[in-house]
């Protein structure tokens, strides 16, 4: 606790010596008022702060971005005694807005309320604040400060508290949902297809050598006297990874459209919630860098809300910065992509480097599916498709951004 300005005791002191040299009564009862008066603001200036506890919670703590917040701040004074007054500030971190403020104004460094509890009274302080932007923040410490009775010193001191939250990227309008391309897990049939789908039956042939005693057609070979072999549809795995590269840039350290960076992060998440959504399994992998940790993050494949939320708390946290070029990333992780697994590539462009990595993953048995902001080059493009990549482009349409 931290104590500001200081009780006028050097007038005391002249007046107490004036009043013993010339044994004024008046004088003397002047000097032992302002004995008094130093005694109590000296007391109440040291107490204002003792047994006054304060704890800050946020509701909601994840939340997508562009929606509201509120900072709950709880201040309970323990003590029998009424205080005065009672400042609080409470510290707001950049991207964090009080409701009033605009987001091309100068950001608020703190809000601040006033209160004066009574004795053993809890106060609880909302404050309602706006999120613009995806990311993790953190609000808080809180700062107390009050002062003696009589205004002439003042106590402060510093809550070491801060609630953590998370804005997730704010939802992106997909043109069309039903396009097999924008898909994010095959499940059509697929031109060259990867696992043969028993659900799938297409007809029957006759026997080969090699072929699997189960999917011998008994019933039909018996009637044609000779052995039958069951035929399906090609499909891939319902297992979906998204690749999202951060780099606008061939060279990946070089941030060269900041928006574009911010349309494939908002892409990704969409389509992870869209694949949830289905039932469908999906992982992340990425070669941007976490804000909080400045590490590369991955959320491993699964099903499930938790698995949602690692992947979604990722895209909110990521910087604009790159720790690798895509292609190195992806193709490390080529060993741990579940088999005929679906593989979409969301990118702001299509390198010549990452289209030749997206050809070694097709060559790997998994369907690969592009989204890129910026469309790559007609060859490159054409050697792409050609492999059976399928490419799509992210725009903006009108003011709503959508992946088109």
């Amino acid at each position: 606790m931290t104590l500001r300005g200081r009780f006028p005791w050097p007038v005391v002191l002249l007046a107490l010596g004036v009043a013993g040299a010339t044994r004024t009564p008046a004088l003397l009862i002047v000097a032992a008022g302002g004995l008094v008066a130093w005694g109590l603001s000296e007391l109440t200036a040291r107490l204002a702060l003792v047994a006054v506890d304060a704890a800050l919670e946020v509701e909601p703590r994840r939340l997508v971005a562009g929606e509201s917040v509120v900072a709950i701040v709880t201040l309970t004074n323990r003590k029998p005694v009424h205080l005065p007054w009672i400042e609080l500030t409470l510290a707001l971190p950049e991207g964090v807005l009080a409701p009033g403020d605009r987001p091309d104004a100068p950001p608020r460094a703190a809000l601040r309320a006033t209160v004066a509890p009574r004795g053993h009274e809890r106060v609880t302080l909302r404050f309602p604040l706006r999120v613009p932007d995806r990311g993790a923040y953190a609000i808080g410490p809180l700062t107390l400060r009050s002062g003696d009775w009589l205004g002439f010193v003042e106590a402060e001191r510093a809550v070491a508290t801060a609630a953590h939250i998370v804005a997730y990227p704010r939802a992106l309008a997909v043109a069309d949902h039903h396009r097999p391309s924008l898909r994010p897990l095959a499940e059509a049939a697929a031109r060259r297809g990867l696992v043969p789908d028993p659900l799938r039956f297409r007809g029957v042939r006759e026997h080969r050598p090699g072929d699997p005693r189960k999917e011998i057609h008994w019933k039909l070979s018996a009637r044609l006297g000779a052995l039958q072999t069951k035929l399906y549809d090609p499909a891939t795995s319902l297992d979906g990874v998204f690749l999202l590269n951060v780099a606008s840039y061939e060279q990946y350290w070089i941030i060269a459209d900041p928006e574009a960076v911010e349309l494939v992060i908002a892409a990704t998440a969409e389509l992870v919630r869209l694949a949830a959504g289905a039932g469908r399994q999906v992982g992340l992998v990425t070669n941007g860098i976490d804000k909080l940790t400045h590490e590369r993050p991955r959320s491993p494949i699964g099903r499930g809300p938790r698995t949602v939320a690692r992947s979604l708390e990722i895209l909110a946290r990521l910087g604009p910065y790159a720790m690798a070029a895509p292609e190195t990333v992806f193709l490390r992780e080529r060993g741990r992509l579940p088999y005929g697994a679906t593989l979409v590539a969301v990118t702001p462009i299509v390198s010549p480097g990452l289209a030749e990595a997206l050809l070694v993953l097709r060559r790997s048995q998994h369907r690969v599916l592009a989204l890129a902001v910026t469309p790559p080059a007609p060859a490159l493009a054409a050697r792409l498709q050609a492999a059976d990549v399928q490419l799509e482009t992210i725009g903006v349409v009108g003011e709503r951004r959508a992946a088109v």
